[in-house]
């Protein structure tokens, strides 16, 4: 029998590269009949998720562990996963197959072409977490990014070309400040710049002999938080996912939007010292903005599709702090609860996204004085939704419940002010998830529901929409009832971060006996 080493390599390569293979087909084949092209799109969304999925479950153990495995691939790129981007990988092509049923069953013009740009979007993002090599994770970060801009721009809806615009700018923007803080940080490393990897920066700056400036790690951090939204580089976030396509808001905020994230924690976090300092002061007080001000704009929405745009960027404040309270404190705790809740949050935002649309498909609307009531007429949309809302609050047996509580606990010892300020989060969240579900499903028909039900009865939830719906629940239960799924992948390079954090806090000139 093949070890799980020497087949791995294989399926990895399979996961990332069929979707954009199958994308180029359905772009270059307008004239492919609809039946032809949704088969064979549904094949490009759904082997990344069988393979992804058979690599993070406990039985794939038996052919050895997938983690720190490394292999050159095409474009000399090396590929592999680790105790970080398995998590994120199998996450994102579980999002990836819920967000193409969607696509698969919208009617939209030039079809083929629309899913052949989803599923370059989705080829990209799992390439992301798949690579090993540092120009190979910009690679396709960017190769994901412009289908993104592509298909807000042409498929999206009100207020599409400036949404898709101001993307544009701010993530362009945030690429090129985090890429120019790496490539004067493997410059000081002495890294060539076509096949580093991400280990290869880890020990060139942990070479004492190499002297990394604030600046560069201040550059490197900001670019990335503003791919991830943080604050006061999040204001892209809410319009673009507001008026994008719900495919693409599914994988964007789902899965894209880690990137940022997952480069703070493998490349800032890991190699550049960012948790002290001036620069870990503000990555504190921006984490913190994220928590309340995100929360607070949340309250004032009165629009379904809104407010749950906004609330993703609100739900980035709780894993920043996660990886702050680990590279400034050392407590591995936090990145293990941070980790936690983006795999969770990639799950509860894409259920969401595509259950909005699902009222908005219905309605007509995502205002909500021009909802009301639509529980009696959609019972299984209405009971889909609060799962979906109670999975983002954080109620036990959803995923976030592990990440929420396990950053709050991570933060135990430091000021009570900031402990109060996460927990608030909670109620604030939970102000205003439930307000908008009495608003939509349980509160008064308004006269516009009303008349539209009285012309065309509404009809619940399509097969389609719950198969979609059924996998990001039922992945978020699965990993709520059995968090060792994720822990167990991701315990050992929390762990090892922390125990950097300290070494760095230890030795630094200005630390103290009372420094933790």
């Amino acid at each position: 029998m093949e070890t799980f080493s020497q087949f791995n390599p294989t399926l990895l390569l399979v996961a990332i590269f069929t979707p954009l293979i199958v994308g180029l087909i359905l772009l270059a084949g307008k004239t492919l009949p609809r039946s032809f092209s949704s088969g064979f799109a549904f094949l490009g969304f759904a082997l990344p998720a069988a393979i992804a999925v058979w690599l993070f479950l406990p039985s794939s153990e038996a052919f050895g562990s997938p983690l720190k495995l490394r292999f050159t691939g095409p474009w000399g790129f090396s590929f592999g996963l680790n105790g970080i981007s398995l998590p994120l990988f199998a996450m994102t092509a579980v999002v990836g197959l819920a967000a193409g049923i969607k696509a698969l069953i919208q009617e939209v013009e030039n079809r083929n072409a629309y899913l052949g740009l989803v599923l370059f979007m989705l080829g990209g993002t799992l390439g992301v977490f798949a690579t090993d090599n540092i120009i190979g994770f910009y690679f396709f970060h960017e190769f994901a990014l412009v289908p993104t801009f592509i298909l807000t721009l042409y498929w999206g809806g009100e207020g599409r070309r400036s949404a898709a615009m101001q993307m544009a700018i701010y993530l362009t923007v945030g690429a090129m400040l985090s890429l120019a803080g790496i490539l004067i940080a493997m410059s000081a490393a002495g890294l060539s710049l076509m096949d580093a990897t991400f280990e290869q920066l880890f020990l060139g700056l942990h070479n004492p002999q190499v002297s990394l400036p604030t600046a560069t790690a201040a550059i490197t951090l900001f670019g990335f938080g503003t791919l991830a939204s943080l604050f006061p580089f999040h204001s892209w976030a809410a319009p673009g996912y507001s008026a994008a396509p719900t495919p693409v808001s599914m994988i964007h905020a789902g899965a894209l939007k880690k990137f940022g994230l997952y480069g703070i924690i493998i490349i800032a976090a890991a190699s550049m010292n960012i948790g002290h300092g001036t620069v870990g002061k503000w990555f504190l007080i921006c984490a913190v903005a994220n928590v309340v001000i995100a929360g607070l704009i949340c309250l004032a929405q009165r629009d379904l599709k809104q407010l749950i745009s906004w609330s993703s960027v609100a739900h980035m404040g709780p894993i920043f702090l996660g990886i702050w309270v680990c590279t400034s404190r050392g407590v591995a705790a936090g990145l293990d609860a941070a980790l936690f809740l983006m795999v969770a949050h990639g799950l509860s935002c894409a259920a969401l996204f595509l259950l909005a649309n699902a009222v908005r498909t219905r309605a007509g609307t995502y205002r909500f004085d021009e909802l009301g009531g639509l529980a009696k007429h959609t019972p299984i949309l209405a009971a889909c939704f609060v799962a979906a809302t109670m999975a983002s609050v954080g109620l036990p047996g959803f995923g976030n419940f592990w990440g929420e509580i396990g950053v709050f606990l991570s933060l135990k010892g430091e000021s009570l002010w900031l402990q109060a300020l996460v927990a608030s989060t909670v109620v604030i969240s939970a102000v205003y998830s439930l307000r908008a579900v009495a608003n939509v499903f349980f509160g008064p028909p308004s006269k516009e529901i009303t008349e539209r039900f009285s012309f065309a009865p509404f009809k619940d939830l399509s097969g389609a929409e719950r198969l979609a719906t059924f996998i990001l629940l039922g992945a978020s239960l699965a990993i709520g009832f059995a968090p060792h799924l994720i822990t167990r992948h991701t315990n050992e390079d929390a762990q090892g971060l922390a125990k950097l954090s300290k070494l760095t806090q230890a030795n630094s000139p200005h630390s103290t006996p009372s420094a933790r």
